[in-house]
């Protein structure tokens, strides 16, 4: 879908932008609220909406940001609704919902298509359950079956389109990725990244007063972090998509690093991430 994304860029640029300031709006604040509601950190708090705000602008910023937002916009969907997904009862909708997103993110950008498999293979391998084994499996093939079949009423071959995802998959995409990672895009993902770095230590050495579905959230969360560095780094499909998928996942945590640290080093470190995510654009 990428080409009709950026052909809709190009002759809409205003609306383009009203869209792309909603879309922001609503990444904050779906990932905020389910950040509050399954309780993530030990003690209650909505620092995420500046952390994530802040994140999300420096990650963003770019000339094919059409692409990343709805990137960020189909990640944000899919783990506000995956953190419900961890409870002893698990409410089928948002599982279904998560998966839909989750299959949805290769038609945006095929470097997801790993990331997009191995997520709800955890998933599947946490829950276990015949019921959740379906919805799962059938959440996320469902945007492929949907997309394929509409190229099929519209001339094309249905199998073939399942081939030419995968074979754009193939097709490396390294050269835009190094024009997104100018020197001062490295230095914010540097801060991140480290400040991403400081607070897994604090969760694996901190003992956290949170329970044991909340950790299942944190772990998935941090396995999610691996595959997609594993993704940008080793595999030959690499997008600045994969980067704002590492970001947002990033900025879910970091709170956590914010409640420990004391109030001095709270405001340098939040001082140096807006420093860092406003580098880019100087």
């Amino acid at each position: 879908l990428a080409p009709f994304i950026n052909s809709f860029r190009s002759s809409h640029p205003t609306m383009s932008g009203l869209l792309l300031g909603l879309i922001y709006i609503y990444i904050v604040l779906r990932i905020s609220r389910s950040t509050v509601r399954v309780g993530l950190y030990p003690a209650v708090t909505l620092a995420a909406i500046p952390i994530s705000s802040v994140v999300l602008f420096g990650s963003l910023y770019s000339d094919g940001y059409a692409i990343l937002a709805l990137s960020a916009l189909l990640v944000a969907e899919a783990y506000g609704r995956l953190l419900y997904c961890f409870s002893p009862s698990v409410r089928p909708h948002y599982l279904f919902s998560a998966m839909v997103a989750f299959g949805a993110m290769p038609l945006i950008d095929t470097a997801f298509v790993p990331f997009s498999l191995v997520i709800p293979f955890i998933v599947i391998v946490e829950r276990r359950t015949l019921r959740e084994i379906v919805l799962i499996l059938f959440g996320l093939s469902l945007p492929s079956f949907v997309y394929c079949y509409l190229s099929w009423l519209g001339g094309a071959n249905f199998v073939e389109c399942f081939m030419d995802m995968w074979a754009e998959y193939m097709v490396s995409s390294h050269l835009s990725l190094a024009a997104y990672l100018t020197l001062p895009r490295l230095v914010f993902l540097g801060v991140v990244l480290f400040l991403q770095l400081l607070t897994s230590v604090v969760y694996v050495t901190m003992p956290l007063s949170i329970n044991a579905g909340v950790r299942d959230v944190w772990r998935m969360l941090q396995l999610s972090m691996v595959v997609l560095l594993v993704s940008l780094l080793l595999l030959p499909a690499s997008s600045p998509a994969l980067i704002v998928a590492m970001t947002l996942l990033s900025s879910i945590m970091l709170p956590l690093l914010f409640q420990y640290a004391s109030l001095a080093q709270s405001v340098l470190a939040f001082i140096l991430l807006i420093v860092a995510t406003f580098a880019p654009i100087v």
